[in-house]
């Protein structure tokens, strides 16, 4: 088959965001697939370049009025979410995007560029020879660029949804503003012969625009997996290594963990002495409340810049225990649906976790389902008697269970072909 994909995270980019379409990508030309990816051109803004294009998949990126454009690292910096003091530019973001929501997203030129006498030639001859066309969000505008791609070209295409675009719990937006992402979100999911999610409750949402919705899960990609097992350095100071990677949202703060560890500190300082938690990512709501609510602590914590993926999964199979924290709220199908790519790298390494979140989530009750060991909950006396434990601050083997094998990425792109397959013989 010929499938395109429409991307904007994607190599040479380092963001979690990507792994999705890199993965997909990596997959598809591994089952025989001729893959093509049409992403935005990147800057230095967009993140660091540390990753490289899968083999064997095309790459075509595009400026903002679709014409061939390689991305330049030398331009600009990046700035993550959560990092501290926000520049004049981000905190302009945020006041357009508290007013305006989504709909004003400075990838939105790149998908109108689709429908200009000027877009790209390889990328039209691209589409034309496709046997599908898959834009994945966020953000949205790659959803619009798959629409007009059925819209100019006939291309058959499916809508890929990490998040939701409309009524997303974690994006801001007035009354207005989410009143007509609503009304665009349908409109493309209308017009899209199959709608993915990456969880049941984020299909059941979309189920209500159109029938033609499927679960497929994220994952993780074993074969780095392995790599990075193959050359992971295992400390043996005695100090017991709990790891968290990537961004600290304000609703991703450990409460009961940090609450749990409190009460170890001043009952059992020696053992509160051989935790080391360290955090890979923009976590600045973290450091500010490990500084105004729970500073008899925050000697345990230590805090790094991102590193490179292959890196990151160093860290991940290296670490003693793993740190998780999710909302808990089941206020909405969007909370509900919350299943990260890092909870799969997480489940994949078969590391044991601490899960400060509820085992009713589907996160929750996934992280029990895979492991026995892994610790869940939304107590902080859970937590203080796990780590009250000397057996705690003993290394356990690696675990992977056969359901943690079933998560990987390799497995969710043959069930992705396969629905590829069906809609093209449908038509």
């Amino acid at each position: 088959m010929r499938i395109v994909l429409i991307a904007h995270y994607y190599p040479p980019i380092n963001s979690s965001g990507a792994k999705r379409a890199e993965s997909l990508s990596k997959y598809f030309t591994a089952l025989g697939h001729e893959v093509t990816v049409l992403t935005t051109r990147k800057s230095r803004v967009d993140g660091e370049f540390t990753e490289p294009v899968p083999k064997g998949v095309r790459l075509i990126e595009l400026d903002w009025a679709g014409r061939e454009a390689p991305s330049v690292e030398a331009e600009g910096a990046f700035e993550p979410m959560y990092a501290g003091a926000p520049s004049w530019k981000r905190r302009l973001k945020d006041r357009v995007m508290a007013a305006l929501g989504q709909i004003p997203d400075p990838r939105l030129p790149f998908a109108l560029a689709f429908l200009s006498p000027w877009f790209a030639k390889p990328a039209q001859e691209a589409i034309l020879k496709s046997d599908i066309v898959v834009g994945t969000t966020p953000p949205w505008p790659m959803l619009f660029a798959a629409y007009l791609c059925k819209l100019r070209f006939g291309a058959r295409c499916i809508l890929d949804y990490r998040d939701h675009f409309s009524e997303c719990h974690e994006m801001p937006g007035g009354r207005l503003a989410k009143w007509l992402e609503k009304i665009i979100d349908r409109r493309l999911a209308n017009s899209a012969d199959h709608v993915v999610c990456i969880s049941d409750p984020m299909s059941h949402y979309y189920r209500s625009f159109t029938p033609n919705v499927q679960t497929i899960l994220n994952g993780y990609d074993h074969e780095i997996l392995d790599d990075a097992r193959g050359v992971r350095v295992i400390s043996k100071d005695g100090m017991v290594r709990i790891r968290y990677m990537g961004i600290v949202s304000p609703g991703r703060i450990p409460h009961n963990v940090l609450k749990a560890l409190v009460e170890l500190q001043a009952k059992q300082p020696d053992l509160f002495q051989r935790l080391r938690f360290e955090v890979f990512g923009a976590a600045s709501p973290l450091q500010e409340i490990l500084k105004t609510t729970y500073p008899e602590v925050s000697s345990a914590f230590s805090f790094f810049s991102p590193v490179r993926y292959l890196e990151s999964l160093q860290k991940i199979v290296e670490a003693d225990y793993l740190l998780f924290s999710e909302t808990s709220s089941t206020n909405t199908l969007s909370a509900q649906g919350i299943l990260p790519t890092k909870l799969f790298e997480y489940i994949g390494s078969g590391r044991p976790i601490l899960g400060d979140i509820s085992p009713d989530t589907l996160a929750g009750g996934l992280l029990q389902k895979c492991n026995n060991q892994h610790i869940v909950g939304q107590s902080s006396d859970l937590f203080l008697a796990v780590m009250s434990k000397t057996s705690f601050y003993e290394r356990v083997p690696d675990n992977v269970s056969p359901l943690s094998a079933s998560l990987s990425r390799k497995a969710q792109a043959q069930q992705y072909a396969d629905l590829i397959q069906k809609i093209i013989f449908k038509h």
